[in-house]
């Protein structure tokens, strides 16, 4: 028989832990993105020590949602929750490695373009725009898996649709823009590195909203399209 003594507290305590590993995701990406906009190589020390400690709370969580499964043996539906709960973790710490290689991107730009006072605006604004959206997306998530709501569908669709326009804007502008005026070719790749590790963040998410409104209600959908 399932025990499902301790089970609610336990899995209050796993949301309190998620809802501020999500926080701290959403604040050391920000830091990653308004230090590419600003050639800032300082930050990246700060990221990688986020970085190593998101690796600590992936493990804690991840062992602790192992003791759920150990001792409570919690039925199908909260089974499904526990699943995406240990997906979740991995994601979050994902994002977190993307922050770190943006701002990685960051100190060499920050080099490669030191005699440039900053980056074009066909280059910033469309990463901005991405951010914005994935901010959005952080929010999102947190809020229903740590609340147990459901996604709200067409705002995921929508991010993620936004944020694929503003990564073709990016990726264009870096084929039209002369190398020049942004550090050279060595800094071209430095910038579609931050494009796209924005681009797979919000791709994460969007997988992780699908397997969320799967763990409650058993029903498959596909946001990506």
């Amino acid at each position: 028989m399932p025990i499902r003594t301790g089970l609610d507290e336990r899995m209050k305590q796993i949301r309190l832990d998620l809802k501020e590993y999500f926080g701290e995701a959403k604040d050391v990406y920000a830091e990653a993105i308004e230090a590419f906009t600003k050639l800032d190589s300082e930050v990246y020390d700060d990221v990688k020590s986020v970085r190593k400690q998101a690796r600590v709370t992936n493990w804690d969580l991840s062992n602790n949602l192992l003791l759920i499964l150990a001792i409570n043996q919690p039925l199908m539906e909260d089974l499904r929750i526990v699943a995406t709960y240990l997906r979740t973790v991995d994601t979050v710490e994902r994002i977190v490695r993307h922050a770190r290689d943006i701002a990685r991107s960051d100190r060499s730009l920050d080099t490669l373009g030191k005699d440039i006072p900053a980056l074009p605006n066909e280059l910033v604004d469309p990463v901005l725009s991405m951010w914005k959206d994935l901010a959005n997306m952080i929010d999102i998530l947190s809020l229903c898996l740590t609340e147990i709501e459901d996604i709200p569908q067409v705002k995921i669709v929508d991010c993620w649709a936004s944020i694929q326009i503003s990564h073709g804007q990016a990726i264009e502008a870096l084929t039209t823009i002369k190398s020049s005026l942004y550090g050279g070719k060595a800094a071209r790749l430095e910038i579609v590195n931050v494009v796209n590790r924005v681009e797979r963040s919000a791709y994460n998410l969007v997988r992780l909203a699908d397997l969320w409104h799967f763990s409650l209600y058993n029903e498959r959908i596909i946001l990506d399209d």
